[in-house]
């Protein structure tokens, strides 16, 4: 069975999230625990593309991923492949992503590091804030 934690530290990204949509953190981990679970063959309608980061090296390193998501009540084309399921650059409303990380040891351990929203793709283009990220996730995979 999948376990999906939160870090203290990064806690805030999702209270932000769930005072603009009650409930979706929830939803949220139920649709990626049932995803992780499904070996990533369930591919809930709010999830987009699934890919690791590349920039810094720092994230690549911790194996930082993250998956596009679709903001409610916004839902991804059902008959779209998972990697042509993405955010829109010009919509900072509609540009969200789920920031996560996997136990490397505990590899039924993972971890929602950050959700970043609006406007995903300029905060990922933030190195000092994927770095940060980064270093959690490193952290958490040290000891996971």
């Amino acid at each position: 069975m999948v376990e999906v934690v939160f870090l203290e530290e990064t806690r805030h990204f999702f209270d932000e999230l769930d005072s603009q949509f009650p409930g979706f953190t929830q939803q949220l981990v139920e649709a990626f625990r049932d995803y992780i679970e499904s070996k990533r063959e369930i591919v809930p309608d709010i999830f987009g593309n699934d890919c690791p980061y590349t920039h810094p090296h720092s994230a690549f390193r911790a194996e930082l991923m993250h998956i596009h998501i679709a903001i409610p009540p916004s839902k991804f084309p059902e008959k779209r492949p998972q990697a042509d399921r993405k955010c829109p650059t010009g919509q900072p409303d509609k540009d969200a992503a789920l920031v996560y990380v996997q136990g490397e040891l505990e590899i039924d351990r993972y971890c929602l590091v950050a959700f970043l929203y609006p406007s995903a793709h300029a905060l990922a283009g933030d190195d000092k804030t994927i770095a940060y990220l980064a270093r959690l996730a490193q952290d958490f995979r040290d000891t996971n």
